[in-house]
């Protein structure tokens, strides 16, 4: 069965209004959601990302690395998670139950098994 990895993109405001009670209840339901998933035999992978990393572009026979994510970017990607679905419309399902989407959207994508593939 093909997988699809979902992006959790926000702000990097959404977190930050939450007190530390809301953030608890908040990784509960997260867990909760992942929980269900496996216990339906739908064993989720996937991680938070840090704010900060590097960027890297060839550029000729020199390796360039800047830091990133772009930080002049609305949206950046905190997290991802990794499911199995028979297709995009069944991802598309599962991933539309997730609690994240109080926070904003989730960018759902088939990995591909042979490379980049539509």
């Amino acid at each position: 069965m093909p997988s699809y990895v979902g992006f959790l993109r926000g702000t990097e405001q959404d977190d930050r209004n939450l007190s530390p009670d809301e953030a608890q209840r908040l990784l509960e339901r997260y867990l909760a959601w992942n929980a269900e998933l496996t216990a339906a035999g739908n064993p989720v992978g996937g991680g938070g990302l840090s704010r900060g990393g590097r960027v890297l572009r060839g550029s000729g026979e020199e390796l360039v690395a800047t830091d990133g994510p772009h930080t002049e970017a609305t949206e950046v990607v905190g997290g991802f998670l990794v499911i199995e679905a028979a297709d995009l419309d069944e991802a598309e399902k599962l991933f539309g139950t997730h609690p994240h989407l109080e926070f904003g959207p989730i960018e759902v994508r088939k990995i591909g098994e042979n490379g980049c593939e539509p």
